[in-house]
C-alpha cells in the first residue's frame, strides 16, 4: 500500500510469506505473543526460529505444510483466492 498525490494504491504481489508465531496457538494460553506476529515483537522471543527461520514461511512452503498436515486441503486454492476477493471489496 502506497499514497500517491493523496490517491491511495495498493499493488498485489503473487508471491508472498505468512508470519508466524514462536508459540503453538492454545485456547487457554494467556501469552499474547503469539498473536503478535510482528518480527519486531517475535524476534526477542526465546523460541523465535524454533519452528521456520526468521518465523516466516513463503506461500509454497506453507502449501507444503497444509498438504502434509491437512491432506485434501490447499492454500493456493482455499485461502489465496479468498485473499483476493477480499482486496476487491468496495471501501465504505
Amino acid at each position: 500500500m502506497t499514497c500517491v498525490n493523496g490517491c491511495i494504491k495498493g499493488y498485489w504481489y503473487a508471491d508472498g510469506y505468512v508470519r508466524t508465531s514462536s508459540a503453538e496457538y492454545k485456547l487457554n494460553n494467556s501469552n499474547h505473543s503469539i498473536h503478535l506476529t510482528n518480527d519486531a515483537i517475535q524476534k526477542y522471543l526465546p523460541d523465535y526460529g524454533k519452528y521456520e527461520k526468521g518465523n516466516k514461511l513463503s506461500y509454497d512452503q506453507l502449501e507444503a505444510y497444509i498438504q502434509k498436515s491437512e491432506k485434501g486441503r490447499s492454500f493456493y486454492k482455499e485461502v489465496y483466492p479468498q485473499m483476493k476477493v477480499l482486496m476487491d471489496l468496495p471501501r465504505q
